[in-house]
């Protein structure tokens, strides 16, 4: 049956595409922060003056015309970025004064509204191009599809993430992974909340077992960071991160290591106690997330742990999983497809817990690792943790 209500649900949701390219746009010319400083009903005429008085010494083509201020703030409020508060005039919201506030969280909007509303523009495309080949492979997703229908051929073949430097953008990407959309609590605090006890595996390594960390894709280390705040027994030497990233060639109070593990070389750190992997296996496909953990598997010793932070495959995080899909042919997975690849590594899952928003954790080890099995039972809309010690 029609309904005025899914109708329009529909029309607002489909509609969103062409003012989502407007995003950037709003971030270039510092619309959010003007809106939120300016903290009242304005028309666009005053954002552009405003505008105008922080771009002194600038040239005149730096600041853009009356037209673009007046259209894209109107897309604004139809994404709910900002409230429409009469014709042509405009106020800041909660997102507004989220995004003023939370610089990540403008670089990240302008990534998903770039590379990945790109890419989604040219997946059905590429799947009638290719006569519905799926799923996409690391280099063959839309993202390359899309310079390759645009002529640029030099590119089509290149990680996303090669793709994205050689258009300048890693530098806004990086801004974004430091921050995300936002940072509600410490590391530690974090998975402490989530049931999982850092303090008792470090605390319990034995007295031949270092404590040794490391982040694979680590980025700035601010995971670690974390760490080291959190628990003094770190040392600089126990927390390595491992990157590949050419801008980043120190990060104080940690320590940084190179390590490609797109290449064929092997984990070179052997025998950790916790090997970590944040939002990095969600931007691979199923058979390079598997080969990854493969290779973290055979640098493993018994008493060592692999934790993954992702988000849990959820209705909340749908959209999160399209984007992989378009951007690298990656994926959210669920506790089964957690289970299915650990076993395929020769690994068990012995941890996991999936929140219905913010990072999840998957905890696993060795088969022939003693361990401890958590399985979570839902009561009364609470997980209640069930605790099995195992020695396989």
């Amino acid at each position: 049956m029609s309904s005025l209500a899914a109708a329009a649900a529909l029309a607002s949701t489909v509609t969103s595409a062409a003012a989502l390219g407007f995003v950037p746009v709003a971030v270039r010319f510092q619309l959010f922060d003007i809106l939120a400083d300016l903290d009242k009903p304005v028309s666009g005429k005053d954002v552009l003056t405003a505008l105008q008085a922080r771009s002194d010494g600038k040239t005149r083509q730096d600041v853009p015309c009356l037209l673009l201020i007046q259209d894209t703030l109107y897309a604004m409020s139809g994404l709910r970025f900002v409230d429409f508060a009469g014709e042509n005039l405009y106020c800041a919201n909660a997102i507004t004064r989220h995004l003023a506030a939370t610089p990540s969280a403008q670089h990240g909007a302008v990534h998903f509204t770039t590379e990945a509303l790109l890419g989604g523009a040219f997946l059905m495309r590429k799947l009638e191009r290719e006569n519905f080949q799926y799923p996409f492979q690391e280099r063959e997703t839309p993202f390359q599809f899309a310079y390759k229908s645009m002529g640029q051929e030099e590119l089509t073949k290149e990680h996303t993430y090669s793709i994205m430097a050689a258009e300048g953008r890693m530098a806004s990407f990086n801004h974004f992974m430091v921050g995300k959309f936002m940072k509600t609590n410490t590391a530690p605090d974090r998975l402490r909340a989530l049931g999982y006890d850092l303090e008792s595996v470090l605390n319990h390594a034995q007295a031949s077992t270092p404590l040794t960390m490391v982040d694979i894709g680590g980025g700035r280390g601010e995971m670690f960071l974390d760490f080291k705040a959190a628990f003094p027994q770190l040392q600089t030497s126990d927390l390595i991160v491992q990157e590949f990233n050419h801008d980043i060639t120190d990060i104080p109070g940690v320590t940084l290591a190179t390590w490609n593990y797109k290449d064929e070389s092997p984990q070179p750190i052997k025998g950790a106690l916790i090997y970590h992997l944040a939002h990095i296996l969600h931007n691979l496909p199923d058979l390079e997330a598997v080969r990854l953990l493969k290779k973290i598997s055979e640098a493993m010793a018994p008493h060592s742990r692999l934790l993954i932070h992702e988000f849990a495959k959820n209705a909340n995080y749908a959209k999160m999983h399209a984007a992989m899909i378009a951007l690298y042919g990656g994926r959210e997975r669920s506790s089964n497809e957690w289970n299915q690849m650990a076993n395929l590594a020769g690994l068990r899952v012995t941890f996991e817990a999936y929140p219905p928003f913010g990072e999840g954790l998957i905890e696993m080890r060795m088969v022939e690792s003693s361990i401890q099995i958590e399985y979570y039972l839902p009561i009364a809309g609470n997980n209640r943790k069930l605790i099995d010690e195992l020695s396989l």
